[in-house]
């Protein structure tokens, strides 16, 4: 799938084989925003959250950022999710906390989780919650 094959098992471990992510995977964004939320800052962010749809969006927000390492361009979705982030105002360090939130999920996703695998996911979603963080930095951003 991706070149990185730590990842590619352990995402075949977590979500089962192919690359869609469907309701089967709702558990494991619940744990996800279970972890996540543990921030207060975060928490206070989302007060005001519908967290069922949140988690619905998340998943297909997921698979966006796993194609972009795979194909390393953003698709037109994962630019409108990074310039809706960029509006409201989204705090850099937000990023950092929610992968390693993720990460969290992973390892209690994935019983065969060790260091080895989580700096695989780590190496598969950094370059996408990059462009995310720095898309308003970058020259010729979507809807520029």
């Amino acid at each position: 799938m991706s070149g990185n094959p730590l990842f590619d098992a352990s995402y075949a471990r977590v979500f089962g084989e192919g690359v869609g992510l469907t309701d089967a995977s709702t558990p494991f964004f619940e744990s996800f925003y279970r972890h996540f939320l543990r921030d207060r800052d975060i928490a206070d962010a989302f007060s005001q959250t519908d967290m069922n749809r949140q988690v619905s969006m998340l998943r297909k927000s997921f698979f966006h950022l796993v194609a972009f390492y795979v194909s390393h361009e953003p698709s037109a979705e994962l630019a409108r999710i990074a310039m809706i982030h960029h509006k409201i105002g989204i705090e850099s360090a937000f990023y950092d906390r929610w992968l390693d939130a993720l990460i969290e999920s992973v390892r209690e996703f994935d019983p065969d989780c060790d260091h080895t695998t989580e700096l695989a996911w780590r190496w598969a979603l950094t370059p996408g919650i990059t462009y995310m963080r720095l898309l308003d930095r970058l020259p010729d951003r979507p809807g520029s």
